[in-house]
């Protein structure tokens, strides 16, 4: 425990330290505007929000405008921010916290399946690489709550099997409770995965009577996760209508062409009507990667792959030969690790897209898999010389030296970041800087003001500005679509008590001035 503590301490130390060249983080993505829409619903103590009567003028990417008006996603993340904004003003201090936490979850998880010694090495490496610099830590997606939730479900999992403590059938069901509440689809995977190895390890190999079995692990957990069930059912029919319709089902049918919009296995849904030009830009552009996908799955699979390997290790070519080392498995431990490595990659798979906190919630395997490896080289010694040992000290050596380099380039050039938190932070953070600016002159502003936003044909979709508040006539400042004069003369009509602005995002700098008397053409 002791060693759980010290390592929360000191991913929120270390992440505190680096405030200076690691600032709070803007919104630049698409989904993290969907989940801070989450969190203002959820502190202003609602599950979902009214629609707006001018709900067309505010369609936006992930989320719904009807039959109300809320996020798409699962609740967990959004109630993490929500805690964040609630008690501190600051939504990502749910995020900051939350990271904290997965770090001492995955040296508590890892505890369970080695040495204490290696536990805590590996616990340092994930936090350094993972917990303190990544996008994890560093953006609004949801990697730290399903790390967490993953961390708990496996950790969990090895105590049941192999200590018998079944009273952590609880930890189990949590863990996977907190996954179902952000990443359904990972959490049904991850149930199955690790059912089956207590269903083969318990009953097939050390002969737990059934009974022992269902009274003291099934019974407690499918009581947590039934309940878990029942609050999903409830914020389904509180914001689609019906208890067995996710979110992300109706906007699916409503702004989606490839299936669940990133699924390559499954035939294409009709193009739904689209309101807005940029909306079917996203669209049509998905189906190009959901054809590319099915044409070139090897291709997709090796780019997942060098996704992931890059985010969890430094100088990841030298690390593939260490996670794919041919030696004999010859514990439980170390066939469970593979299995569920493979079970990873291939949630992966069926995926057009493929980030790295899509196997949020099989992190510690990864670190596992590299510690098991060490601890094979520590007493392999051809020609009785120690090769074995000296392999691992400098393998443990060039992974201590990398995420220093990555400190002391973060310090020095803004870089050290992995390629999937850099590859963010290039695609948005242009975005980011001209929103917040145009942001700040709007705030400077008295009274209340309305943004209507106008793209050209050549607008990125990438860089949405239309996003707004829980409630959107309170809300200070609001951002709206042009839809052409005959629309836009009632909403602007409604709106008659804000100044009216005209964003032109296209030029550059992105231009803001205000709203002609006559509505253009």
């Amino acid at each position: 425990m002791l060693a759980c503590v010290f390592i929360l301490v000191l991913t929120l130390g270390l992440r505190a330290a680096l405030f200076p060249w690691l600032p709070i983080p803007q919104p630049m993505i698409h989904d993290e505007f969907s989940y801070l829409l989450a969190a203002d619903t959820y502190a202003h103590g609602r599950l979902t929000n009214p629609p707006h009567p001018f709900w067309e003028h505010f369609e936006t990417f992930q989320v719904l405008q009807q039959p109300t008006y809320a996020s798409k996603y699962q609740p967990l993340q959004g109630l993490v921010l929500a805690f964040g904004q609630k008690f501190f003003g600051v939504p990502w201090i749910g995020i900051y916290l939350t990271t904290g936490l997965m770090c001492a979850a995955i040296c508590w998880m890892l505890q369970g399946w080695i040495a204490p010694q290696w536990a805590l090495l590996g616990a340092l490496f994930f936090a350094l690489r993972v917990g303190v610099l990544s996008y994890w830590m560093n953006s609004y997606f949801p990697g730290a709550v399903a790390g967490l939730g993953g961390a708990l479900t496996l950790g969990a999992l090895i105590r049941i099997w192999k200590r018998k403590q079944f009273g952590h059938s609880l930890t189990w069901a949590l863990g996977l409770t907190m996954i179902a509440l952000s990443r359904p689809f990972d959490a049904a995977v991850l149930v199955c995965t690790t059912a089956g190895i207590l269903l083969v390890w318990l009953v097939g190999k050390s002969n737990t009577p059934v009974k022992v079995l269902c009274l003291r692990v099934g019974l407690p957990s499918a009581a947590l996760l039934g309940l878990c069930a029942v609050g999903i059912a409830y914020n389904n029919y509180q914001i689609t209508g019906r208890a067995l319709t996710l979110p992300d089902q109706v906007y699916e049918g409503r702004y989606t062409i490839v299936p669940m919009g990133i699924f390559s296995l499954f035939p294409l849904n009709p193009e739904p009507p689209f309101r807005h030009a940029v909306m079917r830009e996203v669209a049509r552009g998905s189906v190009t990667q959901w054809a590319y996908a099915r044409g070139h799955p090897l291709v997709f699979l090796l780019i997942k792959l060098y996704l992931l390997d890059s985010f969890f290790f430094p100088f990841w070519p030298v690390l593939i030969p260490v996670l794919l080392c041919p030696y004999d498995l010859h514990t439980p431990e170390e066939h469970a690790t593979v299995f569920l490595m493979v079970a990873a990659v291939a949630m992966t798979a069926p995926l057009i897209l493929s980030q790295p906190h899509y196997v949020a919630v099989f992190a510690g395997m990864f670190y596992l898999r590299l510690l098991h490896t060490l601890t094979r080289l520590r007493s392999w010694r051809p020609w009785d010389k120690p090769v074995g040992p000296a392999l691992g000290v400098s393998l443990v050596v060039l992974l201590a030296s990398g995420l220093c380099i990555n400190v002391f380039s973060l310090i020095h050039s803004g870089a050290g970041r992995d390629f999937s938190s850099q590859l963010l932070l290039n695609q948005g953070s242009s975005f980011a800087s001209a929103r917040k600016t145009v942001l700040q002159e709007l705030e400077g502003q008295p009274g209340r003001q309305l943004v209507m936003v106008r793209y050209t044909q050549e607008h990125s979709p990438h860089q949405e500005w239309v996003y707004n508040r829980a409630d959107i006539d309170a809300s200070p400042i609001v951002w709206a679509r042009e839809m052409g004069s005959e629309q836009d003369r009632p909403f602007l009509e409604y709106f008659h008590d804000r100044r009216v602005w005209l964003l032109e995002p296209d030029r550059s700098p992105p231009q803001l001035s205000p709203y002609p008397n006559q509505v253009s053409q």
